[in-house]
């Protein structure tokens, strides 16, 4: 794949968590982002008049102020203003990312500090992207199904704090910086162009990274000629020993026969889920880490019909806060990597 459209640019310079001011070009129009983490803090730039439209306002500057100065003057209120504010910008960064000829450049000067309104960019893409004639601003992000999805850094943690669904998670979480788009759009049981359009919005969200998978160069099988070589002593067997002796020592760290497994969290309805899957090899790895504690690992299912997956859950709480008290207290290895727990309550017990 080529050079990087600007769309893309301007998503990954996000999600990387930078801070400066991200400089948007297309046709005659140029925006000015103020970014710091992931979080807008100013805008400056045209807005085709919204603002001075809503807030009654002729001077021009920069966005946040001008609706602090609206409210202020008892124009509109606080949230008549946050709402103009974002509309606005997200009808001109749609603009943006559909245009041929867009451009953005970074830099690390940010002489803006978050006040009073701030607008998170992963959302405000993710509501770009999955709402009403989104599909225009999906090609932006993710042009080729047969572009492999990357992770970009705190990828669980991120999606954890978008608010999914369950099946949107599920999604999210076969992201596993091997899997192309298609790979994990086609088998899914949430729908091909719905699983596609999560994913695009996740790119543009800063979430993940689409890139071009890299030709397989073959090895090559010829033995170089041995001239003068003399023959060494067979040492397999001995290999081969060390290394049953070793596979023997991690099956014992793993199962942990000496140790019994006690009840986490007391006893009630309430769990944390670990992993989840929805395709049968996924379900055979769920059922695999139950093994390894039965007493607080279960296998339950979510869904109905085709959309039914399986996650693992841990632990038996009696209340939703006991368990969300737990999450940032999980063992090490409990939660599968990529995976963003979560609490979730289940009646019943696994199938």
């Amino acid at each position: 794949m080529g050079r990087t459209p600007a769309a893309s640019q301007l998503a990954l310079w996000v999600g990387r968590r930078s801070k400066g001011s991200a400089h948007l070009r297309w046709g005659q129009s140029e925006l000015v982002l103020y970014v710091s983490g992931l979080q807008i803090v100013a805008v400056e730039g045209d807005d085709n008049e919204r603002l001075a439209a809503a807030f009654g306002l002729t001077d021009e500057g920069e966005w946040f102020s001008e609706a602090a100065s609206a409210v202020s003057s008892g124009q509109v209120t606080q949230a008549e203003a946050n709402a103009v504010v974002k509309r606005t910008l997200a009808e001109k960064l749609k603009e943006f990312f559909t245009a041929i000829d867009a451009e953005v450049g970074f830099e690390s000067a940010l002489p803006y500090e978050p006040r009073g309104l701030t607008i998170s960019y992963p959302h405000l893409v993710l509501e770009l992207v999955l709402g009403p004639s989104g599909e225009q601003v999906a090609g932006a992000f993710l042009p080729e199904p047969e572009l492999i999805l990357r992770r970009l850094p705190d990828f669980p943690k991120r999606v954890g704090a978008l608010g999914l669904t369950e099946e949107g998670m599920a999604i999210l979480a076969k992201v596993n910086d091997q899997r192309t788009a298609q790979e994990i759009a086609d088998p899914s049981p949430h729908g091909r162009e719905n699983a596609l359009r999560l994913l695009a919005a996740a790119a543009g969200a800063g979430l993940i990274e689409a890139v071009s998978k890299v030709a397989e160069v073959p090895l090559s099988t010829a033995q170089a000629p041995r001239f003068g070589v003399t023959p060494r002593r067979r040492i397999w067997p001995w290999v081969l020993l060390v290394l049953a002796i070793v596979a023997g020592v991690v099956a014992l760290i793993v199962m942990r026969p000496w140790q019994t497994g006690s009840l986490v969290g007391g006893g009630g309805p309430w769990a944390v889920a670990v992993d989840g899957g929805c395709q049968p090899a996924e379900l055979e790895r769920l059922y695999r880490r139950q093994e390894h504690d039965k007493v607080n690992m279960r296998v339950v299912p979510f869904g109905r019909g085709e959309a039914q997956c399986y996650r693992l859950i841990w632990g038996h709480f009696p209340s939703k806060e006991a368990a969300e008290d737990m999450i940032s207290h999980l063992p090490t290895g409990v939660t599968s990597r990529g995976f963003p727990p979560h609490v979730v309550r289940v009646e019943g017990s696994a199938p």
